[in-house]
C-alpha cells in the first residue's frame, strides 16, 4: 500500500520532526479512545463494538474507583444515560482518564518506534476517522433541525411558564423552538458536515464546521447547556482537520497571495480490485451511517402528529386540593395550582411558581409525580447500579417515594379528578382544562414582518 502516486510521492520519505511526531502520537490515541470510549453512540460502528466487547462494565468499574480513591469524592459517580452528552462528575474523569492514558501511550509509542520517519498513512486513516465521525453526528444534528426533534415547537409547558422562571437552557430552547426558519438555517450550516466524506471538499467542510460548532460552543457555554466538553471536542476535531491549510487560508485571506489547498492523498493498492473494495467499504460504511440516521428522522413529523393529538392534552386549572378532607385555600403552598399534561413535559405547578414534574399513563389513568428531573436521573442511575439494568424501575422509586402515583378519571373533556397519598396523607385534586390553544398564545400567532413600522420588542 502506498500513497497517491504524482508529486505526492516524497510525502512517503518525508521526515517529521520529533515535536510533529510526538503530538501526532498524542493526538491519535487521544482521539481514538475519544471515539471509542467517551462517544461510542456517535457512530453506528463503535456503539456495536462497545456493546460486544462490554466496554460500559468496564468503565462503570474504573471511573467510580478513580473518583473515588484519586479524586478524593464523596457523592455516587454515575455513568450518563445514551446519548446523553453531559458534563458529569463521571465524563469528566472519563476525560481526565483518556487525556492519561493518550500520554503513557505516546511515550511508550516513541520509546518503541524511535525511528519512525513519519507518520503519513496512519495520519490519513485518523483523519478517516475523524471526518467519517464529524460527518455522522453533524448529519444528525442537521437533522434534529430539518425536521425539529431537538428544539420542538413549542408547547403549554414553555408558552405558559414565566421567563423569570426559566432556566438558561430552558429558554434557549424555547428561542430556538420558535421559529423553523432559524432551525433550518442551522441545519444547513451542519450539514456542510457531509463535505467531510470526501477529500476533495474536506477543507471547505472543516472550515464550514468550525464555524458551525464554534457558535455550538458559545451557546452551550452561555446559556448553561449540559455538552459543553463534547461539542469543545468537537471543535478541536474540526481544527486538526484544518491544520495542513492553517498557512495557506492565513495567506489567502491576510496576504493576498494565490494559494490552492492541495487534496489529501489516499494510500492506494497496487491491486486494482483491492481499490475497487476500499470503495464499496467506503460506500457501504457511509449507507449503514447515515441512512437508519436518516429514516428514524423522517419519522419525527407522524411522531409529532401523535403527541399532540393526544387525549386530555392540555392546561387544568385546580379547582378543589383536599387533604384528608380538607379543602386547602388557593395560597397554601401544597396546593396544586396548575396540572399540564402533556407527554414528557407532564407537569405540576405550584402557587409559587415551582414545578414539580411528572410521568403520564394514558393506559393506566396515572401520573407519577417527582420532583426535579435531574435529581431523578441521579438517583435512577445509582439504583442500576445497586440492583441491576433489569430493575422495574419505577416500582422501585415508588416504594422509595421518590414517585408517588396519582390515579385520574375523566368526567368529560374538561373536568379531571386526581387521587393519591403523600405520605399517610390521602389526596383528591379537581381541576378543569383551560380554554388555551397553542396557535391563540402572542408568541405562537407571531410571523416574520418584512415592513415593520415600530419595532414588536413589548
Amino acid at each position: 500500500m502506498n500513497l497517491a502516486t504524482g508529486d505526492h510521492t516524497r510525502q512517503n520519505h518525508s521526515t517529521w520532526n520529533l515535536t510533529k511526531r510526538l503530538s501526532f502520537r498524542f493526538a491519535f490515541i487521544y482521539f481514538f479512545l475519544f471515539i471509542a470510549l467517551l462517544d461510542w453512540y456517535g457512530l453506528s460502528i463503535t456503539a456495536i463494538l462497545f456493546e460486544i466487547l462490554f466496554l460500559d462494565k468496564l468503565l462503570d468499574t474504573l471511573i467510580p474507583w478513580i473518583g473515588l480513591h484519586i479524586f478524593k469524592i464523596d457523592y455516587p459517580i454515575t455513568s450518563p444515560t445514551f446519548g446523553n452528552h453531559s458534563d458529569s462528575t463521571f465524563i469528566y474523569i472519563q476525560y481526565f482518564v483518556t487525556i492519561v492514558a493518550a500520554f503513557i501511550g505516546a511515550l511508550l509509542w516513541s520509546l518503541l518506534d524511535r525511528k519512525r520517519l513519519n507518520y503519513n498513512i496512519l495520519y490519513y486513516w485518523l483523519t478517516v476517522l475523524i471526518r467519517y465521525y464529524l460527518a455522522a453526528n453533524l448529519f444528525s444534528f442537521a437533522l434534529e433541525k430539518f425536521f425539529k426533534t431537538q428544539f420542538g415547537d413549542l408547547n403549554f409547558y414553555q408558552l405558559a411558564q414565566p421567563v423569570g422562571d426559566m432556566t438558561p437552557m430552558s429558554l434557549a430552547w424555547a428561542f430556538f423552538g420558535h421559529s423553523y426558519p432559524y432551525n433550518f438555517f442551522m441545519g444547513v450550516a451542519e450539514s456542510a458536515g457531509l463535505l467531510l466524506l470526501f477529500r476533495r471538499t474536506t477543507p471547505f467542510g472543516a472550515m464550514v464546521t468550525v464555524g458551525a460548532m464554534a457558535n455550538v460552543v458559545a451557546v452551550n457555554i452561555s446559556y448553561d447547556i449540559h455538552a459543553k466538553v463534547f461539542a469543545s471536542m468537537m471543535l478541536v476535531m474540526a481544527l486538526f482537520l484544518l491544520l495542513p491549510y492553517i498557512q495557506r487560508i492565513f495567506k489567502f485571506f491576510f496576504t493576498g497571495k494565490a494559494v490552492a489547498l492541495p487534496i489529501q492523498q489516499a494510500p492506494v493498492f497496487q491491486k486494482r480490485w483491492k481499490n475497487r473494495t476500499l470503495m464499496i467499504l467506503k460506500i457501504l460504511i457511509i449507507a449503514f451511517e447515515l441512512v437508519p440516521r436518516f429514516l428514524w428522522y423522517a419519522g419525527a413529523p407522524e411522531r409529532r402528529l401523535a403527541k399532540e393529538s393526544a387525549p386530555l392534552r392540555g392546561v387544568y386549572e385546580v379547582m378543589d386540593f383536599v387533604v384528608n378532607q380538607d379543602t386547602l385555600s388557593v395560597d397554601n403552598p401544597m396546593r396544586w395550582d396548575e396540572v399540564i399534561l402533556e407527554g414528557w413535559w407532564t407537569s405540576v405547578r405550584y402557587p409559587n411558581d415551582s414545578i414539580a414534574f411528572a410521568d403520564l399513563s394514558l393506559d393506566k389513568k396515572e401520573i407519577l409525580l417527582f420532583g426535579d428531573r435531574t435529581e431523578l436521573s441521579m438517583k435512577q442511575k445509582i439504583i442500576m447500579q445497586e440492583l441491576s439494568d433489569e430493575v422495574a424501575m419505577d416500582s422501585v422509586l415508588i416504594a422509595r417515594n421518590l414517585k408517588i402515583p396519582f390515579q385520574f378519571e375523566t368526567k368529560d373533556s374538561i373536568h379531571i379528578t386526581f387521587k393519591g397519598q403523600i405520605a399517610q396523607d390521602s389526596i383528591f385534586v379537581s381541576a378543569k382544562r383551560k380554554p388555551l390553544e397553542i396557535k391563540n398564545f402572542r408568541l405562537s400567532r407571531s410571523k416574520i414582518n418584512i415592513i415593520t413600522e415600530v419595532p414588536y420588542i413589548y
